[in-house]
């Protein structure tokens, strides 16, 4: 599958299967800043900064404002800083810009708030700093949507200074991540998709406008090839995508894939046929082929009742009549075919 590279700082939740270490793309003004020489962006307007010391008038505030000539100074040689969001933020690296007298080798750990707890998300991480601003390299974290950061940080030979935070969002996405079918029922659709490696639940949306989701609904982790919508009006077109949450983190939306309910089962929007029989070709579970020659009529009750008891109705036997091969002294013969005992079935339509 083709790989393509995004990288980006968001308020809302955005996919995170990979990491690659993290470059920044502009961001709307107004919404997010750079600073100049860092990756990523500063933290959101609203952020509130606190530390456990400040040197004189060297406040955490400092660290947030964009400005490489002013910095937090601690009290000592560790301390902590903290950042409280005014909404979520994803993120997957943090930045540090610090400075040293005399030069050390500074380590930092960063934690994460997520529903008012804290986590460490990355490891202990060492940065040389030197005496004067030094960018150090980015620090990767365990990517999801927090509302706030803490760094506990310490100096070394040196106090604790922190010039500047910024952080952001780089991921990896494998194009498509999610390949949804929709197959209709009476009064409802069964989605299907592949399963998405370490989703915690996935998220429905739907609506009778392609484009337009004003309904939603949540998937457990482990319904991702049944999930039934119930309560939908039959004759009536329904368009959905489906996302998957990975580390609290939600994915781009799949296609869109569409299917109009019908009553008894039946199938909308039948496709145009070529002819008026048919040679259904049934293979069962254990290799056998059955074959039978019917009209396209019975062809069709055949997928209807297929597609609705995989849809979850319906009964679990169908007959199909063998007509012409009923042989011996009967008025009728017929085969019963179980569902869970199909593996696939064939249709070539022809003109009698």
């Amino acid at each position: 599958m083709k790989r393509k590279f995004l990288t980006r700082i968001i308020l809302s939740c955005f996919i995170c299967f990979g990491l690659v270490m993290p470059s920044a793309l502009a961001a709307e003004k107004n919404e997010m800043n750079a600073v100049e020489g860092m990756k990523g962006f500063s933290p959101p307007l609203g952020t509130t900064a606190s530390a456990g010391s400040t040197y004189i008038d060297y406040y955490s505030k400092f660290a947030i404002d964009g400005d490489l000539k002013t910095k937090w100074m601690a009290r000592g040689f560790s301390d902590y800083i903290q950042l409280n969001f005014p909404e979520k933020i994803s993120f997957n690296f943090v930045q540090i810009a610090a400075y040293a007298t005399p030069p050390s080798n500074s380590s930092y750990t960063i934690y994460g708030l997520q529903n008012g707890t804290w986590k460490a998300i990355s490891s202990k991480e060492t940065r040389y700093v030197k005496t004067d601003v030094t960018i150090t390299d980015p620090i990767e974290v365990t990517p999801g949507v927090y509302e706030g950061l803490k760094i506990e940080a310490n100096g070394g030979s040196a106090w604790v200074n922190l010039i500047e935070i910024t952080l952001g969002l780089t991921t990896t996405v494998d194009s498509p991540s999610i390949d949804l079918k929709a197959v209709p029922g009476d009064s409802q659709v069964t989605l299907k998709w592949d399963e998405v490696k370490g989703a915690e639940t996935y998220t429905v949306k739907y609506g009778t406008e392609s484009g337009k989701y004003n309904e939603t609904a949540t998937a457990t982790k482990d319904v991702y090839g049944n999930f039934v919508i119930p309560g939908l009006t039959n004759g009536t077109k329904y368009y959905f995508v489906v996302s998957a949450k990975v580390n609290g983190v939600d994915s781009e939306y799949s296609n869109e894939a569409s299917a109009t309910p019908q009553g008894g089962g039946s199938q909308p929007d039948p496709e145009p046929t070529t002819g008026d029989r048919a040679i259904l070709v049934v293979t069962m579970t254990t290799g056998l082929e059955k074959e039978f020659d019917l009209s396209m009529k019975e062809v069709n009750d055949f997928i209807s009742w297929y597609e609705s008891k995989q849809a979850g109705s319906g009964s679990a036997s169908y007959a199909i009549n063998k007509h012409d091969n009923n042989k011996g002294p009967f008025s009728s013969r017929k085969d019963y075919m179980l569902f869970d005992r199909i593996l696939t079935f064939e249709i070539s339509e022809y003109t009698k």
